[in-house]
């Protein structure tokens, strides 16, 4: 859905009733094919969503900046998503039945989670800048820590952004129907520039146009380094992780241009069209299946990532798996953040335990064998390591020897104190590599 001044996503001034299906056209087919069609994006988006956002909370490895960011958009996705069911169901009655809180809300919870999905998108584009263009400083200023700093500074923003709607939405009389309500902003009257277009144009700017250029400009510019300075600068692995995580990042953000672009358009031309023009039958076809296609944003991003991330897709495998398979729990040890103690308590406490008590004895036994392994090697190393020092001592005495010989045989006169030369020699060949160890 988008954000303007009814609970259908479409100007209520231009239609008569407020739910986007009206006109000669075959209302009911119309109003099916919409519910439906919500009522899919709900459980797959729910459903996706949920899986990416336990899979970053679950597993240590996943916590990386660039996924902390692609958590934040899950989060904005899930919410953005959860008001599809009332807007379904306001769709099919063709009034707002909830009452005046439910409709402050719904508000609030679309609007606001609007707002910090393409902020992500944004943020998303910049860190990529910083990891492909500024490779030497990003380490320093890519941390978990100051990635959320900056998603909490999003959803303050989105909060700030969204004032206007939290303060003037609420439930007004449907005049299609009597006695019913319909969810909409109720504008200040008096104003000198009609509020809904300047809503829309304040809506589209910061929900759109602002973003969509500025990660346009992000992109350009690590394409272009991508294609210059990094296979100069940069190992074949570093320029093939890059692009794997920038590819992805691309993907995410052309899929938001591709769904939300061409609502934008028809947002826009609305505002440029006469009041008193009312829209053709195939107009209000078409807003309704841009309007869906918004929605499908929020479904799709959780199958970029099991397409385009390896981690994503092997933390999606394991998910499934940590349920019915030993093996992928113990898998999944190394990926924890719960200590070993507490992850064996939290084990037994669900029933696990004599699958665990299988695992510590493997565990335990194979510990034991690499002990013995290691006493084994390092006595090895020191008897190979004492047999090299007795060879140098005789090579030593031997060369002390046949000098010796060789001087006997010159008729040079020795003191009469020089002693056992075999001894001397052991003695200082041993003291020889005895330095050499320490050095």
């Amino acid at each position: 859905m988008a954000l303007n001044n009814t609970t259908d996503s479409m100007d209520c001034d231009y239609l008569d009733n407020g739910t986007g299906v009206t006109g000669d056209m075959n209302v009911a087919v119309s109003t099916y094919v919409v519910v439906v069609s919500y009522a899919c994006i709900f459980l797959c988006g729910i459903a996706g969503n949920g899986l990416v956002i336990y899979v970053v909370l679950r597993y240590a490895k996943m916590k990386t900046v660039t996924n902390l960011y692609i958590l934040n958009l899950a989060v904005s996705d899930f919410l953005y998503i959860l008001h599809l069911p009332l807007i379904s169901t306001t769709t099919y009655l063709k009034y707002w039945m909830f009452g005046n809180a439910v409709c402050k809300i719904n508000f609030v919870l679309y609007s606001i989670s609007f707002f910090a999905g393409v902020f992500t998108l944004t943020s998303l584009g910049g860190d990529r800048y910083i990891a492909v263009c500024h490779a030497i400083n990003s380490q320093e200023y890519r941390k978990p820590k100051y990635a959320t700093l900056i998603i909490i500074g999003i959803w303050s923003l989105s909060f700030f952004v969204m004032l206007p709607t939290i303060l003037y939405s609420k439930t007004v009389p449907n005049h299609n129907f009597p006695g019913k309500l319909t969810c909409t902003i109720e504008w200040p009257s008096g104003q000198l520039i009609p509020t809904e277009k300047a809503y829309t144009w304040y809506t589209f700017l910061l929900g759109f146009g602002i973003p969509v250029s500025l990660i346009s400009v992000f992109y350009l510019l690590v394409i272009l380094r991508l294609r210059t300075v990094g296979p100069v600068n940069k190992s074949k692995e570093t320029r093939k992780a890059h692009k794997k995580v920038t590819r992805m990042v691309l993907a995410i953000i052309s899929i938001y241009i591709v769904c939300w672009l061409p609502y934008w358009c028809f947002q826009v031309n609305l505002t440029l069209r006469p009041k008193d023009k009312s829209l053709e039958d195939w107009e209000i076809l078409m807003f309704n299946i841009f309007t869906v296609l918004t929605s499908s944003n929020s479904m799709l991003n959780p199958i970029l990532y099991a397409f385009l991330s390896d981690n994503f897709r092997r933390s999606f495998l394991k998910s499934f798996q940590c349920t019915n398979l030993m093996d992928a729990n113990k898998s999944l040890y190394g990926e924890s953040t719960l200590p070993t103690k507490h992850r064996r308590s939290h084990d037994y406490a669900f029933g696990k335990g004599k699958d665990m008590e299988k695992i510590e004895l493997k565990e335990k036994e194979k510990e034991k064998k690499t002990t013995e392994n290691n006493e084994y090697q390092t006595q090895t190393n020191g008897n190979v390591t004492e047999k090299c020092r007795l060879l140098q001592i005789h090579k030593f005495v031997k060369h002390t020897e046949e000098k010796n010989d060789n001087d006997n045989s010159l008729d040079v006169e020795e003191p009469d104190d020089v002693g056992d030369h075999s001894d001397t020699a052991a003695l200082y060949a041993d003291k020889q590599i005895q330095t050499r160890e320490i050095v």
